[in-house]
């Protein structure tokens, strides 16, 4: 069923990195009211992969709980040896 691979994403109007993914064959949870949760994309999780979404804990929340939870952090480090230009 394709309707299993695709999530409605909502991004946290407070936090930029907190979001939550309904799949699509379910419906809306009241708590995403358009205010502290704002419409962000639709995805098909057989070809698109946000980063910090994860399929299988997607499929199980939505699944338990009606809504899945992800946070975006971008997590840079510092090369151990320095690229130097060509």
């Amino acid at each position: 069923m394709c309707a299993r691979k695709t999530f409605y994403l909502f991004a946290k109007a407070s936090d930029a990195q907190q979001f939550c993914a309904v799949r699509q064959d379910q419906p809306i949870p009241a708590m995403i009211d358009g205010v502290q949760w704002h419409y962000v994309d639709c995805i098909d999780t057989s070809r698109d992969k946000p980063f910090g979404f994860d399929v299988d804990d997607a499929q199980r929340a939505t699944r338990d709980r009606g809504v899945y939870f992800y946070k975006r952090e971008f997590i840079f480090s510092q090369p151990g040896v320095l690229l130097k230009a060509a």
